[in-house]
C-alpha cells in the first residue's frame, strides 16, 4: 500500500522551514497521541504517520533524499524514522518541557521522556470503559424459534436489576443479546460497559432444530408403516396430514420446503418429517396368531 506524501500528512509545503514542520507536528501530536485517544485505532494510525513523517523531514539529508526520490529513498536503505532527536523535542515542545528536564536532574530530555510524561498521568486520568457483564439465559425451544418477549432479573453491578427482554425470532442456541450501556460502570467518566445475553435452548419433546431446519417425530403403527396411510403433523402453529406411502421404512424422513426456522438474518429453512415405527409390546392372541400367519406365509 503507498503511503500518504509525508508534507501532506504534516499539513505543509515543501518549501516549509524546519520551525514551520514542527509546530505543525506539534499540533498533530497533541490532538492525536494515544493516551489522549484511548482505544481509537484511526487516532493512533494518524499519530504514528505524523511521527514519521516528522522525523524525515526535520532530518537535512533524510529530507533532501525524500524530495529527490520519495519513500524508497530512505526505507529500502533501512530507516525507519521511529526516533526523535534530543534537540527536536527540547525545541518544538519549548519552556514546559525544559523544566521538566530539569526535574530529572539535568538529563537530556528525549522521544522516550515524552512517552513516559504521558503514560504517567494514564493510570491516573485516563479514562476506561465499563466491563461487559455475560449472563446465560434459557428460554423455551417456541420462544427461540418465533420469538418472544420476557422481564428476566439478574444482578448487574451489585444490584438485582429488573431487565425486558426481546427475544428474536430464530435465535440460535448459543448467540447472544446485547444491551449497549448496562454492564459495569466506566471509569474516569468512560463508557458503561455492556451487558450480554448468550441464549441457552431447551429440548423440545418432539421438535429438534439443525441449523435452520426443524426436524418433527412422527409415530405410526407398524400396520400403516406396512400398509400405507395417513398422519397427523403438528408443528408449532401449522396442523396438517401427511401420506405415508405402504413400505415406509422406520427413520425415513418426508421434506416440507420453507416450512422451517426463519433466522435472525431472514433465512428459512425446511422441515422434515421423520417416521418412527411403533412395534406393539403386548399383542393380543388374535393378533399373535395374525403374525404367525404372515410369517409363516413369508416363508413359504
Amino acid at each position: 500500500m503507498s503511503k500518504q506524501d509525508y508534507y501532506s500528512v504534516l499539513g505543509v509545503s515543501k518549501a516549509s522551514s524546519n520551525q514551520q514542520i514542527k509546530k505543525a507536528y506539534k499540533k498533530l501530536a497533541m490532538k492525536y497521541h494515544p493516551d489522549k485517544n484511548p482505544d481509537d485505532a484511526v487516532s493512533e494510525t494518524k499519530f504514528k504517520n505524523a511521527k514519521e513523517a516528522y522525523e524525515v523531514l526535520t532530518d537535512a539529508d533524510k529530507r533532501q533524499k525524500y524530495d529527490d526520490f520519495g519513500h524508497d529513498s530512505y526505507v529500502n536503505n533501512g530507516q525507519d524514522g521511529h526516533r526523535y532527536s534530543q534537540g527536536g523535542f527540547n525545541d518544538m515542545f519549548g519552556e514546559g518541557f525544559r523544566q521538566r528536564e530539569r526535574g530529572f536532574g539535568g538529563q537530556s530530555f528525549d522521544a522516550n521522556d515524552f512517552e513516559s510524561m504521558f503514560s504517567q498521568s494514564r493510570g491516573r486520568n485516563r479514562t476506561q470503559k465499563g466491563q461487559d457483564q455475560d449472563f446465560v439465559l434459557t428460554v423455551d425451544f417456541v420462544d427461540a424459534v418465533q420469538g418472544a418477549e420476557k422481564v428476566v432479573e439478574l444482578p448487574v453491578n451489585g444490584e438485582n436489576k429488573k431487565i425486558k427482554v426481546k427475544i428474536p425470532a430464530g435465535i440460535k442456541d448459543g448467540e447472544k443479546i446485547r444491551f449497549t450501556g448496562k454492564g459495569g460502570a466506566g471509569v474516569h467518566g468512560g463508557a458503561a460497559g455492556d451487558l450480554l445475553l448468550t441464549i441457552a435452548t431447551r429440548k423440545h419433546a418432539f421438535l429438534e432444530r439443525e441449523e435452520n431446519d426443524l426436524v418433527y417425530t412422527a409415530t405410526v403403527d407398524m400396520v400403516t408403516a406396512a400398509l400405507g396411510g395417513e398422519v397427523e403433523v403438528g408443528v408449532l402453529d401449522s396442523r396438517f396430514k401427511l401420506k405415508v406411502p405402504a413400505g415406509t421404512q422406520h427413520g425415513r424422513k418426508f421434506k416440507i420446503k420453507g416450512k422451517g426456522v426463519t433466522d435472525r438474518k431472514g433465512v428459512t429453512g425446511d422441515l422434515f418429517v421423520q417416521i418412527k415405527v411403533a412395534i406393539p409390546q403386548d399383542l393380543t392372541e388374535p393378533q399373535r396368531s395374525l403374525l404367525e400367519q404372515f410369517k409363516a406365509f413369508e416363508e413359504n
